[in-house]
């Protein structure tokens, strides 16, 4: 396993559980998309001026003091495996992970913090957050961005904002998102209606990974569907009603799941779900998913499931199929991944 992974560390800060609402919000991520002003996009510059934009964003994120002993990871560098695993670990993109431009991931020491250079566009700075923790987050973020703003000059426009390679995230250049797990709702069948409300609001939900991903262990990640017309405030205070309600909406299908018949069927569930994680000799990453989701629900209606929420997520991350390669130590075949799986649940749960 090449040293690019030895230095991460298998415990992640910001899926600890320790903001609000644990059990129904994994983590809060707030990304700015930023672009260095009188540069071509990412799309249209030339190798030569993205290999000096990814110079000058070293050497500006290294002067703001907010990444001592991070990770500074030019994507060339790197093999598929360690771009997996930075993905599943929500630092880059799937797009970045496989572009064949001069780009780079800098990521924190304690993975709180990332920036990726040459993605779709020069800059994409994100904050990672544990639980349901918007402003927090947002003002780790906002600092960040104000520190690379002092050394970086932005394209910027007085009529539209922060000049973005994609219109949509042209204006403020924010998305605040929200990673959900919203259980009870679908297995009610809620989830259909849901999503068309949050789309009224200027709300989109997509799957674990973002764009373009699907739902697994229904999680789902919430993120304001613009960035242009509100200040990055009104767009703060939309996002937090917007979790809140879900929370709301959440609670009331747990309730449901806990009534009459419905109980004994929500309960078989559950420890069903706990047999096999605790017993299976072989497990899909797909079947992990919706088993771990419903050992989670159980441990939020109250059930003993003798894992505490930290020790949910910090599972949920490790039994990704890059992290489990990066357990082993090499490569492993998808027959491979699920034994080994399998047997490293057995180890933490039993």
């Amino acid at each position: 396993m090449a040293e690019a992974l030895k230095k991460f560390r298998p415990y992640v800060t910001w899926a600890n559980a320790r903001g609000a609402w644990p059990d129904m919000v994994f983590s809060t991520r707030v990304r700015f998309a930023r672009n260095l002003a009188d540069l071509p996009f990412t799309g249209r510059a030339e190798p030569r001026q993205l290999d000096g934009i990814r110079r000058a964003a070293f050497t500006a994120l290294k002067e703001t003091g907010l990444f001592p002993r991070g990770h500074f990871l030019k994507m060339e560098s790197l093999g598929q495996l360690e771009k997996g695993f930075l993905a599943e670990r929500h630092h880059i993109s799937h797009g970045l992970a496989f572009t064949a431009l001069p780009a780079a991931a800098v990521i924190s020491n304690d993975e709180d913090l990332s920036v990726m250079v040459n993605e779709e566009d020069h800059l994409r700075l994100q904050c990672l957050g544990s639980g349901f923790a918007i402003e927090e987050t947002l003002n780790s973020a906002l600092k960040l961005d104000e520190a690379l703003g002092r050394r970086l000059p932005y394209a910027f426009s007085g009529k539209f904002g922060f000049l973005t390679a994609c219109p949509t995230n042209a204006g403020t250049g924010m998305r605040i998102s929200c990673l959900a797990h919203l259980p009870a709702m679908s297995r009610l069948g809620l989830m259909p209606q849901a999503l068309e409300s949050l789309s009224r609001m200027g709300v989109i939900a997509r799957g674990i990974y973002g764009e373009g991903t699907c739902v697994l262990g229904d999680y789902y990640q919430i993120s304001n569907a613009a960035c242009l017309g509100r200040t990055e405030e009104e767009f703060r205070v939309n996002m937090d009603r917007v979790i809140r309600n879900l929370i709301r909406q959440e609670i009331a299908a747990r309730e449901t799941l806990l009534k009459g018949h419905a109980k004994l069927h929500t309960e078989d569930a559950v420890f069903r779900a706990l047999g096999v994680l605790r017993h299976a000799r072989t497990l899909s990453y797909g079947e992990f998913m919706r088993n771990i989701s419903l050992a989670r629900m159980g441990a939020a209606m109250g059930w003993e499931m003798g894992l505490d929420f930290s020790t949910f997520n910090q599972v949920t991350l490790l039994m990704q199929p890059a992290h489990i390669q990066a357990a082993a130590g090499r490569a492993l075949s998808p027959e491979e991944r699920d034994v080994f799986r399998a047997d490293s649940l057995r180890k933490k749960l039993l």
